[in-house]
């Protein structure tokens, strides 16, 4: 399987509702915008990684900034670059920057 059908084959199986969608869509601009460093991701595996962490979230009663911002490095760290930003040491500063976005995208 190609990239490119794994990441349609991901990305066709994503539910949500329509408010849902335009968050989805608004922080996956925001993190494209603010973390350089993804730049080689594709648009298809970023939404698909900003979906999964949303979805996360709602499986979970806790979803303070704080947490959310937890969530959505794990789910990049570990799931879409292979821990870079862990080996990196960059883990504090990478959920500074998510919580960044998360606070002004919900707000």
């Amino acid at each position: 399987m190609t990239q490119a059908t794994a990441d349609a084959t991901a990305t066709s199986k994503m539910q949500m509702s329509p408010e849902r969608a335009r968050q989805v869509v608004r922080m996956t601009k925001s993190i494209r915008e603010h973390f350089p460093e993804l730049a080689k991701v594709s648009d298809a595996q970023l939404i698909y990684s900003t979906w999964r962490s949303f979805k996360r979230i709602d499986q979970t009663n806790d979803s303070d900034y704080q947490t959310m911002a937890d969530v959505f490095f794990h789910e990049f760290d570990r799931h879409l670059l292979d821990y870079q930003f862990s080996k990196a040491g960059e883990d504090e500063l990478v959920r500074q920057r998510f919580f960044a976005i998360l606070t002004e995208l919900l707000q």
